[in-house]
């Protein structure tokens, strides 16, 4: 597997896993600060960089078999700002 794979896979992985836990178990607002700073560096990306970004992020969707998580995952790139709203 390429670098930019198992990083991706992996800022996804703890990316879901913070999502995915409870309000009581990690304060909603700390979890948008932990994840705030790396969102906007995925909007400062390239139309070709959020294509290649998103490609990776459906990639980790496919290989997940929690359904849960495969739909937070499915979620992720608009969560982030790599969709426009347009």
């Amino acid at each position: 597997m390429d670098v930019k794979k198992v990083l991706v896979s992996a800022f996804v992985s703890v990316v879901v896993s913070i999502d995915l836990t409870d309000d009581e178990d990690i304060d909603p607002d700390v979890a948008t600060d932990i994840l705030e700073p790396a969102a906007a560096l995925f909007r400062d990306l390239s139309e070709d960089g959020r294509r290649e970004m998103i490609s990776l992020i459906l990639e980790c969707a496919e290989k997940e078999e929690d359904l849960e998580r495969k739909r937070a995952i499915l979620r992720f790139p608009e969560a982030i700002g790599l969709v426009d709203e347009d």
